[in-house]
């Protein structure tokens, strides 16, 4: 039985950033990697105060094609991505957050030996939604399923509970990736987590 680690990224770049060298790692060691994007990453100008003269539907397009692109350079198969198309900044809504949270009961149930990853609780609306739809999500199931943090905001201190040490292969080759969602060059912020060559995971849940 193959391991499946499926991993929830609130926005189009969050998979690479947090998760690039778990991915990396995971399909060296032949892991099947599935990546969940909960939104459409429409808004990160709106929330920037950043105005490049592009309507939000036409950066929620240009944000997908991108991820698919990023996906590519990990070596992440386009049918091992999903895309839940929620606009970006209302995944917390009521309607959006039940249509999420019965989309991936029914993703988690057609898993059998999976792993999940989710951001850390933190302020950011959607990935503070991603979290406790996931969360909710997996405490429907009737298996335990491990459950690993990642930091965006906010790091992960103190004990790791998975590490990845990044190669300079592997770095060099995320870096590549992030690369791919041109569109966030103007959120430069990024671009420093990006070279970071450790990732930090705690588990949330252990296994039964």
């Amino acid at each position: 039985m193959v391991l499946t680690r499926i991993i929830f990224a609130p926005h189009e770049d969050d998979e690479v950033l947090a998760c690039g060298g778990l991915i990396l790692q995971s399909l060296e060691e032949s892991i099947n990697v599935l990546i969940v994007y909960m939104t459409d990453g429409r808004a990160c100008y709106e929330v920037s105060n950043i105005d490049i003269g592009i309507s939000p539907e036409q950066l929620a397009k240009i944000r997908k094609t991108e991820a698919i692109e990023c996906c590519k350079e990990l070596g992440v198969s386009i049918n091992n991505i999903q895309f839940l198309g929620i606009h970006d900044q209302h995944l917390g809504d009521l309607s959006n957050f039940k249509f999420a949270l019965e989309t991936i009961k029914s993703l988690l149930q057609s898993y059998n030996d999976i792993e999940v990853y989710i951001p850390i609780s933190e302020p950011h609306p959607d990935h503070q939604a991603t979290h406790d739809i996931v969360v909710q999500a997996i405490e429907a199931m009737e298996q335990s399923i491990p459950t690993y943090q990642y930091g965006l905001y906010r790091p992960i201190t103190g004990k790791a509970d998975l590490k990845i040490e990044l190669t300079p292969e592997m770095l060099e080759q995320k870096i590549r990736a992030y690369n791919c969602h041109k569109s966030q060059k103007f959120i430069t912020v990024n671009d420093i987590v990006v070279q970071n060559n450790e990732e930090r995971f705690k588990l949330l849940r252990k296994e039964k």
